[in-house]
């Protein structure tokens, strides 16, 4: 036929091939038929010389029909080579129309359970297009030689299982689906059987149950199940043979449960094992329906099992004695998906080289644009490979496949950075999202394309400025590329007089002004939710951000990242503000305050203003601080510096600088962190009025409502210099008169007394401190009742 129609006109090979390429759709034998005599390879190697595009592409189409059935290594090296374009910056004849033939067979995941049940794919193939109502195509019969077994037929669109107890009684059950013609299906029909009531029948399509009821004919008999058929009936007559396809029948010695049944859906049609092992499927399980299919119950379970790669010759699911001729016209059907076939080949890397061609022209002597239609096409094909095959994902994330894109699309004319392209990156990256493995080939993803400004520069602002995607990608390596982008390619100022930097992204259309500031605040939103996201701004990132302020001197390309930084420090001063801190973020406020601009300087202002109100205060007490005050207290002083306790009082010290206690009282709560401060509030505060004599009795400047946070204090060590300051004071004033009057002239030196104390002690040491100040108020009260007048007060 190839060479008649030849020498035929075009219009006759046109109304030749449509009628041809329709039979194909509608019959999987004629599919099979084809692939057998390798049509495919025939199609490809005459394509080449067809000169009428309306023949060219009817042909284009019927390889994509016979592809998504079944390709061969041999016929997929010859479709890539029909790819490669040798001949100048010329795709070859038909290429680009070839591309948009790929396409993937349907892949299904879902997966099902065990029992004594019965279960298989199937695709029904009418052979004509008129219906009888004598057609009872069977999908399965197991049955003796006196009629007694199960068996399930087809009426219409309707599928009957039949049990049968005796001949010509027994039970029939109407599964409840429609089931249409030249669509995969799996059918799962479980009998579940009860010695005490009626046994049960449940049926599951697609993994998910349709039908049930009760089944009051249990088939009971001894004897041997001889007539044996998938396809047919017992008598094989022409109106009961099943025409189509079926996949892996198994039938299990025990019933499954709807979980088994949905997971083993989930391996798909060209499932062929025993279920034993986790690696024989390509199909991306979760870990539950892994750990229902795996853990040895269903393999236990499995009685017999018919697939087509388990043949000798011609022989599939024959029971009948050996000396009578096969009565089926069964054929072990191989077919090579896209997947297999590229893996053959050399894997994902072997499409690569085409995004080099995007550049090509359609037809010789074309001088219009480069077709804008090719990349899409094979994103979209890269994006079923990544679906359909783990093996393919690996394959990219080994060779760095992205990175060869993104570099390829730097290369070529940015006309193919369309809207549909974008899509295709979106899609993919929210796919890659999902994944529970994805995450390295996300971050190469959106490290070498979606966040490459190199390549988006000169994209339509139209569409890059309202595309966005929220994954789990490197926080540091984004921020840096982000604001890499935002200096070198997205400025809207010339940084080459000022800033002295080379701008970029000049070889081509820039947006407009308005443009990049509408970008730019789009890249600074997505930034500061990238870096809000989690536990707050991390150092590298807020230098990154310091980095970018003190590097570049345009107040233009300044003012909206002073904003990101003050949005930062106003959203999460907790971190921000001791990041802040120690990477001395204070200078980049002074450059900034010397700009030319008074936005610039407010901005400026409002991150001092932040920086100030949040700043922590580092005030401690050490021991070697305590000592020196202790001699200023008691007039002591020597010329040696201690840094270990000093020798205990005895009775001739005397407190000489009394007011010592009350700074030394401050001291220590303003150093304690602001969990511990629990001591009482001055009088003169809770009353709303001046407290009585001095002012300066007032509490700590700490405690005061609206204060600073402060930072994390050595609590142990302050714990340990508290309880020294109290012995002391404890035998000061145990053994002097004296030493005890000064303190009690003093004015309200009960409140910084209070403030030592631990109101609820967490530890032994917290709780000793509080005994410690109670027993100095005890030996102070025992003192005023007894010598001083009025002292009960």
């Amino acid at each position: 036929m190839l060479e008649l129609l030849q020498g035929c006109p075009g219009p006759a090979q046109a109304l030749v091939w449509t009628a041809f390429t329709a039979m194909l759709r509608r019959s999987l034998c004629n599919l099979q038929a084809c692939t057998q005599l390798g049509l495919v390879h025939r199609v490809l190697l005459a394509l080449p010389a067809v000169h009428d595009h309306a023949v060219a592409e009817l042909l284009v189409d019927l390889v994509c029909v016979l592809a998504s059935y079944s390709i061969t290594v041999g016929e997929l090296k010859l479709l890539l080579a029909l790819f490669s374009g040798d001949e100048g910056d010329v795709w070859p004849r038909h290429a680009v129309k070839l591309l948009s033939a790929i396409a993937l067979p349907p892949i299904a995941r879902w997966p099902y359970q065990s029992g004594f049940t019965l279960s298989t794919w199937f695709r029904m193939d009418p052979r004509t297009s008129i219906t009888s109502d004598g057609d009872k195509p069977y999908l399965y019969c197991f049955r003796t030689n006196k009629g007694v077994g199960y068996s399930a037929h087809f009426v219409g669109s309707c599928l009957i299982v039949t049990s049968l107890k005796s001949k010509g009684k027994g039970f029939q059950h109407r599964v409840k689906y429609d089931f249409q013609p030249r669509k995969w299906y799996m059918i799962t029909v479980v009998h579940v059987y009860s010695r005490w009531r009626n046994s049960e029948i449940r049926c599951h399509v697609n993994g998910q149950l349709v039908s049930y009821g009760d089944m009051a004919w249990h088939v009971n008999t001894g004897d041997i199940y001889d007539k044996c058929f998938l396809g047919s009936s017992e008598t094989a007559d022409s109106n009961q043979v099943f025409c189509g396809q079926l996949a892996a029948f198994y039938t299990f010695s025990d019933t499954l449960n709807p979980a088994q049944i949905f997971a083993i859906h989930l391996l798909g049609p060209s499932y062929k094992s025993t279920y034993r092992f986790r690696w024989e499927s390509d199909a991306h399980l979760a870990g539950h329906h892994q750990q229902v299919l795996y853990d040895g119950k269903l393999a236990a379970a499995v009685c017999f099992t018919y697939n087509a790669k388990a043949t000798d010759g011609q022989l599939c699911l024959e029971s009948s004695p050996r000396d009578n001729a096969s009565i089926f016209d069964v054929r072990a059907t191989v077919t090579h998906s896209v997947p297999r076939a590229l893996h053959s080949v050399g894997g994902v890397q072997v499409l690569l080289p085409l995004f080099s061609q995007l550049d090509h022209r359609r037809w010789p002597g074309d001088q219009c644009q480069p077709d804008t239609s090719v990349c899409a096409t094979l994103l979209s094909f890269l994006m079923d490979l990544l679906r359909s095959s783990l093996l393919m994902q690996e394959q990219m994330l080994a060779t760095k496949g992205f990175l060869v894109i993104g570099y390829l699309l730097e290369k070529s004319s940015r006309a193919h950075l369309t809207r549909g392209v974008l899509e295709h990156f979106l899609s993919i990256a929210k796919y890659l999202d999902g994944l529970a493995h994805g995450a390295p080939l996300l971050r190469q993803l959106c490290d070498h394309i979606l966040f490459n400004p190199a390549i988006w520069i000169h994209a339509p602002a139209k569409f890059i400025g309202t595309a966005t995607i929220y994954s789990t990608i490197r926080r540091g390596a984004t921020v840096l590329q982000l604001l890499h982008g935002l200096k070198f390619y997205y400025w809207v100022v010339d940084p080459s007089s000022a800033t002295h930097v080379t701008p970029r992204g000049l070889d081509g259309p820039r947006p407009t002004q308005k443009e990049v500031v509408s970008l730019r605040a789009f890249m600074l939103l997505f930034l500061r939710q990238l870096i809000l996201k989690d536990q707050g701004v991390k150092e590298e990132e807020l230098q990154a951000i310091l980095n970018y302020l003190l590097t570049v001197h345009e107040d233009e390309n300044l003012h909206d990242v002073v904003q990101l930084l003050v949005a930062l420090m106003s959203d999460h001063p907790s971190s921000t503000g001791p990041a802040f801190h120690h990477r001395n973020g204070i200078r980049v406020i002074f450059k900034l305050l010397s700009s030319k601009s008074e936005n610039i300087r407010v901005q400026a202002l409002k991150v001092l203003g932040f920086f100030l109100k949040y700043l922590g205060h580092n005030n401690t007490v050490t021991l070697t601080t305590y000592n020196t005050l202790y001699e200023v207290l008691t007039e002591q002083v020597s010329t040696h510096v201690v840094h270990t306790p000093h020798t205990e009082p005895d009775s001739t010290v005397k407190i000489h600088n009394p007011m010592i206690l009350k700074v030394m009282a401050m001291l220590l709560v303003g150093s304690a962190p602001q969990g511990e401060r629990t001591g009482s509030a001055p009088r003169g505060e809770r009353s709303g009025s001046a407290p009585r004599g001095e002012r300066s009795g007032s509490a700590p400047r700490g405690e005061r409502s609206g204060s600073a946070p402060r930072g994390e204090r050595s609590g142990s060590a302050l714990v340990e210099v508290r309880r020294l300051f109290l012995s002391d004071m404890i035998k000061l004033f145990s053994c002097s008169r004296e030493n005890r009057r000064c303190l009690l002239q003093c004015s309200v030196w009960q409140d910084w007394m209070f403030s030592l104390v631990f109101l609820h002690p967490k530890t032994p040491e917290e709780t000793k401190v509080t005994e410690m100040v109670f027993n100095i108020f005890r030996v102070l009260l025992y003192h005023a009742v007894k010598y001083e007048w009025g002292g009960w007060r």
